[in-house]
């Protein structure tokens, strides 16, 4: 599903069809993945101000986005946002596969926030916004408790943003994932930057066993000298439900 500038660079600059990582837009794939299958629910943890669900009910007019983000901080911008479209429903809770409470840290670059602790290699990659800021208590759902709680809504399409949290959640939701999931589309590390944060093989290895497997890799990112790759984005497809 190229467009046509990508598949110019990828023929002319870097003198092949494919690439490993894709130059698409991954939220355009995931549309042109799920075009002739009903999408009613999206669940976008690690919502943040609610950009990535803005994106998504975009192109799923009819879905509706469950928006899980625990930092105080986004709090009164997302209840702003739901009343502006009553199809984002905020949840301001993290996602494990506990239900319960913990410790999030809070660091000085909003985005580097996470239920783990930063390791050094975040600290060298983001010196100025790895440190820790403040720790606060945050309420834990599993997404297979909540969604039981709310009637057995239906997730077609997940998208992860947690800081190398990311199987820890998946790890509660293998009934949603059997049930209704399409596509999962996250954050994913080749070499982790949060102490005991999941690594790339481990996810891949949990979601084969839900079923799905690898579309394509995106955005990737690396240390400050551009040698080494610490992560990247990626979209898992349910291999039975979806045809690439």
């Amino acid at each position: 599903m190229p467009n046509r500038f990508s598949a110019y660079l990828k023929k002319k600059v870097l003198k092949k069809d494919q690439n490993l990582v894709s130059l698409d837009d991954p939220y355009e794939v995931v549309k042109a993945l799920l075009r002739g299958h009903a999408v009613r629910g999206i669940l976008d943890a690690g919502a943040s101000n609610g950009h990535a669900s803005k994106r998504i009910l975009k192109n799923f007019p009819s879905a509706h986005a469950y928006a899980f983000e625990p930092n105080p901080m986004y709090r009164e911008g997302l209840i702003e946002y739901a009343r502006r479209d009553p199809r984002f429903h905020p949840q301001f809770s993290a996602l494990s596969d506990r239900e319960g409470t913990a410790e999030l840290n809070i660091t000085a670059s909003a985005g580097n926030t996470s239920l783990l602790n930063p390791s050094d290699r975040l600290r060298d990659i983001d010196p100025d916004g790895a440190g820790i800021r403040e720790v606060v208590q945050v309420p834990l759902v599993t997404i297979d408790g909540w969604v039981e709680r709310n009637g057995d809504v239906p997730i077609e399409f997940m998208k992860f943003d947690i800081q190398g949290y990311e199987l820890t959640a998946l790890r509660g939701a293998t009934q949603t994932l059997k049930k209704s999931t399409l596509i999962v589309y996250s954050e994913i590390w080749f070499n982790g930057a949060y102490e005991k944060g999941v690594l790339f093989s481990e996810l891949d290895l949990f979601l084969r066993e839900q079923g799905f497997s690898v579309y394509d890799i995106y955005k990737p990112r690396y240390n400050r000298t551009g040698g080494q790759v610490i992560w990247a984005n990626a979209i898992f497809i349910h291999a039975d439900k979806i045809r690439s």
